[in-house]
């Protein structure tokens, strides 16, 4: 198990550990705008299809995440084998103390949204728009850890001044959530993320389902008996990231995770590490 980032070595591993030994898994579900009834459907399949990490993020809405909550409570597999994660939208507040009174409230809402004591982790949106306002938000996230209230605290599209705002003396963030898919190869995000012992988590890891009939990963795909999805998501898993998906299909949920028994060769690495596309979120 790689300890701050996965190498390709460890990519058929299912889980990384993280700066401070926190244990997460490599796959996360991540419920996204729908009604509530889909949000708890799609997660307790979620779970049916072997997904431990469940992602809920405040920008889904409060009912979302309270029907992903619903679902955790009825869900038969135990609380001690799922790492969930909550998240904050503050990356509109301004300055140190209203950023940091506006985090730790909205981080406590957390909690009670999802109906748990304690989370795995905790992340942060968005960054604030100035340095202060960055540190008030990191104030109240550590003041949350510190409390054992969750194991690891993260951000999420964090660019390296985001990450200097937080100080020398800071916690390291766990993760960083960043758009990562086949079409940024050339991207140092990844190494430079790891470097200071932070593991990229992709978000939209298909680039807004563009990558659902690539023909360069239909082809690779086809030749371990794979499919286009499950070449793109090995391919960030082999650059050492780590991946946050959707999908209300049960059918889709098993795919996913169906990649672990399979490992792309240094030429379709090569291949995809060359491509290039928009983005799309």
């Amino acid at each position: 198990m790689a300890v701050g980032s996965l190498t390709i070595s460890a990519a058929t591993e299912t889980s990384v550990q993280l700066n401070n030994g926190v244990v997460m898994p490599v796959m996360s579900f991540a419920a996204q705008v729908w009604s509530d009834d889909v949000c708890k459907s799609a997660t307790s399949d979620a779970m049916t299809a072997g997904f431990r990490f469940i992602w809920s993020s405040a920008l889904i809405g409060t009912s979302c995440q309270q029907a992903q909550g619903e679902a955790i409570a009825a869900s038969t597999v135990d609380r001690s084998e799922l790492f969930i994660s909550g998240t904050v939208n503050t990356g509109s507040c301004s300055g140190l103390d209203n950023c940091y009174q506006q985090t730790l409230s909205e981080g406590e809402g957390q909690f009670t949204i999802l109906g748990l004591d304690k989370l795995d982790m905790l992340m942060l949106d968005y960054p604030a728009q100035s340095c202060d306002g960055i540190a008030g938000q990191w104030k109240a996230f550590e003041e949350l850890y510190a409390a054992g209230r969750v194991r690891t605290i993260a951000v999420s599209n964090f660019d390296s001044n985001d990450l200097a705002c937080l100080g020398s003396d800071a916690t390291v963030p766990s993760v960083n959530q960043l758009h990562f898919a086949v079409g940024d190869g050339s991207s140092t995000m990844v190494e430079d993320n790891a470097k200071l012992g932070i593991v990229v988590q992709s978000y939209s890891p298909l680039n807004g389902g563009s990558l659902l009939h690539d023909a360069d990963c239909t082809s690779i795909g086809s030749a371990h008996g794979k499919s286009a999805v499950q070449t793109a998501f090995k391919w960030i898993l082999q650059r050492g990231a780590t991946v946050a998906t959707e999908s209300t299909s049960l059918k889709h949920l098993q795919d996913d995770l169906a990649i672990f028994d399979f490992m792309l060769s240094d030429d379709e690495m090569k291949l995809l590490n060359g491509k290039s596309n928009s983005v799309v979120v």
